[in-house]
């Protein structure tokens, strides 16, 4: 089992979560920026990028696909039901652009911790509490009438207690 806990860059806790697998959970939330931006390549100030310099975790040059012109509609050429290449104007390629980039920090923490043994404990606490309070009243009656507790019951109360971790 995990706990999940989404903090803001302030580490203040927005979103908290426990489940078996949060995996698809916070693929979703990342996705739909849920919780704020994520990690992600944006320009340089120097390419007309805007960001805080204490975000940059790295840089880059990239390679981006430059916008494509305006192309017309061009209507087809057909002599006898044969299509006319020449007379399809052909697009000059366009060269690709180095961009310089960097990567900014997400906007959140992600805090991912199994608390599997932390549930376990749990229970065997919860089971431990519950025994030794099912069997007090043979301590009591014992104190009260001197009527002795069986040495096997005695044995299990202190198992019981050693078993318990706060």
């Amino acid at each position: 089992m995990k706990k999940i806990e989404i903090k803001n860059l302030s580490g203040n806790v927005t979103n908290r979560a426990v489940m078996e697998d949060p995996t698809a959970w916070i693929a979703k939330s990342v996705s739909s920026n849920e919780w704020g931006l994520p990690e992600r390549w944006v320009p340089h100030k120097d390419e007309g990028g805007s960001y805080d310099d204490a975000d940059v975790l790295d840089e880059r040059m990239a390679e981006i696909e430059p916008a494509r012109p305006f192309q017309p509609e061009i209507p087809a050429v057909y002599d006898g039901g044969n299509l006319i290449s020449e007379a399809i104007p052909s697009v000059p390629a366009v060269p690709a652009v180095m961009q310089k980039q960097v990567k900014l920090k997400a906007e959140y923490i992600i805090e991912i911790t199994d608390i599997s043994q932390q549930i376990e404990q749990e229970r065997i606490n919860n089971e431990s509490l519950a025994y030794l309070a099912s069997t007090d009243w043979l301590i009591i009656r014992e104190i009260d009438s001197g009527v002795e507790c069986p040495a096997e019951i005695k044995a299990l109360r202190q198992a019981a207690r050693e078993a318990i971790v706060q």
